[in-house]
């Protein structure tokens, strides 16, 4: 364009052209240009956008709003998605705007082929979290995340994870302590359960005692990491706030910026004196070849914290993590552990309050192996075969990640014998998701969807089942690398609960409200009573 309008200024100066054939010149200029960056992709979005139509089957949408008043951020939303399958069994070619989709896919045989894609994140969401988790795991993608993803895959091998079941009993004890003294009353147990997902989180990454529990929000980090997943939350449902020249200039974005000053300010001081501890201590040493985690044991005496491992992993060109990476996949790691945990805990109590022929048959499975100790043990977490079948159970009806985003950097072939075709092929640049939620309602995989039956996850029923019905941490190369470690605080937390509690529903308990924020959580939180045994 610079090029052109000094050749202009030639022409004219010269008397080749006159003033009104430049501006002709530029207008003819300008119209090819719009055509070729404007006109061009519009046409080829419109084309995308109608195949998709063909291959996952038309439906009634707004020619502005699309499908997003039909299936709004809500429960009703969500439910009705989960109806999809009655009349579109494996996906449904979801209409943001009048050019934009996302290709939904709820079932099995579509599920996994995007999952196995090894496709990046899909940029519309998850680029709001990149100011405060910056480009660790969750939101990376190709080279950066498959070294990342060797480098920290040691973090979560399962001589590390031993060391930190005995964190997860004593944050799980503080909580319950706090609900000896508030027996018999109606208590929305999320804010509690969400602060004691968060101590284990910071005791596990970075050796870090708050007090978060009693403190609440008295601690500035603490007060800063609440604040940020609330207003990235609030962002990624409020449109006018998605363009960044809007949003940093609010109020809200302004004090985004402040709270992630605090976080990133805390983590980069503790990254700095724990290099510091290391080095004076002689302990950033070399991984083995083997990253098996027993080479971090085998050099230290004390218990390993997340920030050691990452301090130390080293690749096959002995290089390390720098402390922007490091950073960054602290946040990460407390970010995706602490409100899906959280999540996955507040659901799986209400669900055993609200059935308490199932609570009392875990109850009797939790006395019988741990009798009197309170503490649960490493080699006991494998003992609780129906606790782990009721958590299932209730992840697959209340999935903390209920949605997985995907643009495909390469086509995406899809088979299945429901569809309309029995192959078809996604282009790529396609935005797709799996729906988890009504992956795990779908009446074509499910029988009685709707019912809470943990009977659904015992081997004889789950061989009967396609392989990949159930995603709640996902699938493929992506798939969570802290999923371990996220069943076995949910199962250290739900087996205190049953030893010390009984869980109940009256009519002085309203009925919790789905709401599809960053994660799957309650509109107006989670209400149990509690009785002392």
């Amino acid at each position: 364009m610079a090029v052109t309008t000094e050749l202009l200024g030639i022409l004219t100066s010269s008397g080749f052209v006159t003033s009104w054939m430049a501006l002709d010149f530029i207008g003819l200029f300008a119209l090819v240009y719009a055509s070729w960056n404007i006109v061009k992709p519009t046409i080829e979005m419109y084309q995308l956008t109608k195949y998709m139509d063909d291959i996952a089957g038309k439906t009634s949408k707004h020619w502005l709003y699309g499908h997003s008043k039909q299936f709004p951020p809500t429960e009703e939303g969500l439910l009705k998605a989960a109806q999809r399958p009655s009349s579109h069994p494996t996906m449904f070619n979801h209409w943001l705007a009048p050019l934009m989709t996302s290709l939904n896919l709820y079932h099995s045989d579509t599920a996994i082929s995007l999952l196995s894609s090894g496709a990046p994140k899909n940029e519309l969401v998850y680029r709001y979290l990149r100011c405060w988790i910056g480009d660790g795991l969750l939101t990376s993608k190709g080279k950066k995340w498959q070294r990342n993803r060797h480098l920290l895959t040691p973090a979560f091998h399962f001589n590390i994870l031993k060391g930190y079941a005995q964190i997860a009993n004593q944050c799980a004890k503080t909580m319950l302590d706090k609900w000896e003294k508030l027996e018999g009353r109606s208590i929305d147990i999320t804010d509690d359960v969400s602060l004691m997902t968060l101590d284990t989180m910071l005791r596990c990454a970075m050796s870090s005692v708050t007090d978060c529990q009693h403190v609440r929000n008295g601690h500035p980090y603490i007060k800063a990491v609440k604040e940020l997943a609330q207003i990235i939350m609030k962002r990624t449902t409020t449109p006018y706030l998605f363009p960044d020249f809007i949003f940093w200039r609010t109020a809200l974005g302004k004090q985004c910026k402040q709270a992630m000053h605090v976080v990133h300010t805390h983590a980069e001081q503790i990254i700095a004196e724990r290099r510091n501890i290391l080095q004076q201590e002689k302990l950033a040493k070399e991984l083995p070849e083997q990253s098996d985690g027993n080479s971090f044991f085998q050099n230290n005496k004390k218990m390993l914290d997340f920030l050691d491992i990452l301090i130390q992993t080293r690749d096959e060109e002995g290089k390390g993590l720098t402390d922007r990476e490091i950073r960054d996949e602290v946040d990460t790691f407390l970010f995706e552990g602490h409100d899906t945990t959280s999540s996955g805990i507040s659901w799986a109590l209400y669900n055993l309050a609200k059935h308490p022929e199932i609570q009392e048959k875990c109850r009797k499975e939790v006395n019988s192996i741990l009798g009197t100790q309170q503490n649960i043990k490493w080699n006991e977490l494998s003992k609780f075969s129906y606790l782990t079948m009721v958590i299932k159970e209730s992840m697959r009806l209340y999935p903390p990640v209920f949605s997985i985003g995907r643009k495909l950097d390469k086509p995406m072939s899809l088979r299945s014998k429901l569809n309309k075709y029995a192959e078809s092929v996604v282009p790529k640049g396609s935005r797709a998701s799996v729906h988890i939620f009504a992956l795990h309602r779908n009446e074509l995989i499910w029988d009685k969807p709707e019912e809470f039956n943990p009977e659904r996850f015992t081997q004889e029923n789950i061989a009967k089942r396609p392989p990949h019905a159930y995603l709640p941490f996902s699938a493929g190369s992506r798939n969570c690398i802290g999923q371990n470690f996220a069943m076995n605080e949910m199962k250290i937390a739900l087996s205190q609960t049953l030893q010390r509690f009984r869980l109940y529903l009256d009519d002085e308990t309203p009925t919790p409200v789905m709401e599809p924020r960053l994660i799957l959580q309650s509109k107006d939180g989670i209400f149990i009573k509690l009785q002392s045994l």
